[in-house]
């Protein structure tokens, strides 16, 4: 099956790519340490850098109060100062303390250019490495984004693989009937149904069957398709019933589930008219909507027709009883051999179909 065979493909491409991007983002961790340990080294060097300018202020502070003190200004000492001592002894305290301030601000100004220039290169190259760091993460960065967006895409082509896949399965006929899968799935489903809400009833899904063969070919009237959760689309239409090939019976749903506003039509695959529908009409997939244009809705309301037509039950085994309710869907002697027949020869190969056709 070719959508079988696109959607393997799919997968062993996905694979491939789910590869390539472990191993992009493996790739990724010891530049991201390389980046990380970088960024850290940069941090502190800046912080000592900090430290050497600190320390600078600290001099110039110095430096500050010494020449408001009038001990120093600039690098030597003025003369005044020292003219000033009043004995050989003062003149050697205030020689001293000249001193004494010209050195501690030459040592704390070489002290600081010499931290300044050891740490400001090596901070230059700590700079230049962490760039280096940076651009190569980028790169590797990139590339693992790049994978990951491959392997995002290849994901959604193989759900869009698979759906169809699903969708071409959902409509193949079950050997060795004609019955597409999902529509097989859907009369069994109705005929459980009302085994379990009506036991006396016991309508088979084989006579929920022969009306859908009879109305829509199973929903494949003028080739409508089918959706997974058992929509038919575009929808199936009957005739307006205005009387000149059927009976007139005027509008009765404002056309909301028709489409004709002056006229009703027979609906979906099993063909219910919009009154009827209002009247029997039941929810069959559990979505909280009764569609007459839903195999499993359809299909459950008909079984549950046919019962009401039948009250006296034993559709399984009584001929009688189940043309009395295949008359009430469609009052022709014509169209009740018809279902028979049809029922009949489903009925012959219902032990050689698979017990569950579509996957829940």
């Amino acid at each position: 099956m070719r959508a079988q065979a696109e959607l393997a493909t799919a997968q062993r491409a996905l694979r491939t790519a789910q590869a390539t991007q472990r191993r992009s983002e493996k790739a990724l961790e010891p530049l991201r340490q390389r980046l990380q340990d970088a960024d850290n080294k940069v941090a502190l060097l800046s912080l000592a850098n900090g430290q050497a300018a600190t320390d600078l202020v600290a001099a110039r502070d110095r430096m500050k109060k010494l020449a408001v003190a009038g001990y120093v200004t600039g690098s030597a000492a003025p003369v005044d100062y020292l003219l000033r001592a009043r004995d050989p002894q003062d003149l050697l305290r205030r020689n001293t303390l000249v001193k004494s301030a010209t050195e501690a601000r030459k040592h704390a100004v070489d002290g600081l250019d010499a931290a300044k220039r050891a740490v400001g290169q090596e901070l230059e190259d700590a700079i230049a490495a962490r760039d280096d760091a940076a651009a190569a993460f980028q790169q590797a960065d990139t590339q693992a984004t790049s994978d990951a967006a491959v392997v995002a895409l290849l994901e959604q082509d193989i759900e869009n693989k698979r759906l169809l896949l699903d969708l071409v399965t959902a409509a193949a006929p079950v050997d060795p009937s004609d019955i597409p899968r999902l529509f097989l799935d859907a009369y069994r489903n109705a005929a459980g149904t009302m085994w379990r809400r009506a036991p006396a009833c016991r309508v088979p899904w084989t006579a929920v069957a022969a009306l859908g063969k009879i109305e829509s070919n199973h929903g494949r009237y003028r080739d409508s398709q089918l959706a997974l959760n058992g929509d038919v689309w575009p929808r199936i239409l009957g005739i307006p019933l205005d009387g000149t090939r059927s009976a007139a019976i005027p509008d009765t749903d404002m056309g909301v589930l028709d489409g004709d506003p002056t006229w009703d039509r027979a609906v979906g695959p099993m063909q219910f008219i919009p009154s009827t529908w209002k009247n029997i009409g039941i929810d069959g997939n559990a979505d909280g909507i009764a569609d007459p244009n839903n195999a499993y809705d359809a299909a459950l309301s008909t079984a549950l027709y046919l019962c009401r037509a039948a009250p006296q039950g034993n559709l399984d085994t009584d001929e009688a009883a189940l043309r009395q309710a295949f008359f009430s869907y469609n009052h022709s002697d014509a169209y009740v051999d018809l279902a028979i027949t049809i029922k009949a020869s489903y009925d012959a190969m219902a032990d050689a179909l698979p017990a569950s056709p579509v996957p829940h």
